[in-house]
């Protein structure tokens, strides 16, 4: 479900993208697959979150599963703002991968010059996701990704987007989202994390060690 409307904002934002020109279109083009690789990147260490928070809870050892997310937040952060700003400040030449045309690449760069450059946040949303579905709960992770980061989308393309069409206004969409959708799924960590701590309490030996 949440793929799906993921899909359909994708699919709006693009439509959106689509109206100032096929040269910008094939700049978004461009710029979106070069940031996938960063995005990859990101989700290793977002599903290593996912991983480690549910195994030291299922050996409830709870204050590792705060280092856990501590650590991985870290490491997100490190590898989308490094790999995020290398790939912007390397933005001019790894378009002409795809494209000799120097307009669509001054269009793609300057999408890269927003999303690249926050793509951090993105890493940060899918890393506090993935840690909250570690504690147990699946289904509050899809609803707030869903609402933070794909109807909001929606919501800003047929009303601020309206109000003011330019480029910049559309790609200030993801870090917005990102960013919102993060600080809510923050939020549910930490009142599951108390949750799950006060139904299982913690052994003694994990709570020495």
């Amino acid at each position: 479900m949440q793929g799906m409307v993921f899909s359909l904002s994708n699919v709006l934002i693009q439509s959106s993208v689509n109206s100032f020109g096929s040269a910008v279109m094939a700049g978004n083009t461009a710029a979106s697959n070069i940031e996938g690789f960063v995005y990859t990147c990101m989700n290793a260490v977002s599903q290593t979150s996912m991983s480690f928070v549910s195994q030291n809870v299922g050996a409830r050892r709870f204050a590792r599963v705060d280092k856990v997310v501590a650590q991985c937040m870290m490491l997100s952060a490190a590898v989308g703002i490094g790999l995020g700003a290398s790939a912007y400040l390397a933005g001019r030449w790894l378009l002409t991968i795809y494209t000799s045309d120097a307009q669509v690449i001054t269009y793609g760069l300057y999408r890269m010059s927003v999303v690249c450059t926050t793509y951090f946040l993105c890493g940060w949303m899918d890393c506090l996701a993935c840690s909250v579905r570690g504690l147990g709960a699946s289904v509050l992770p899809m609803v707030v990704s869903i609402i933070g980061a794909c109807l909001l989308r929606i919501v800003w393309v047929m009303t601020i987007f309206q109000w003011e069409r330019t480029q910049l206004c559309l790609y200030i969409s993801y870090p917005v989202s990102w960013g919102l959708t993060a600080a809510v799924h923050l939020i549910c960590f930490l009142i599951l994390r108390k949750k799950v701590r006060t139904q299982t309490p913690e052994e003694p030996a994990a709570a020495a060690a």
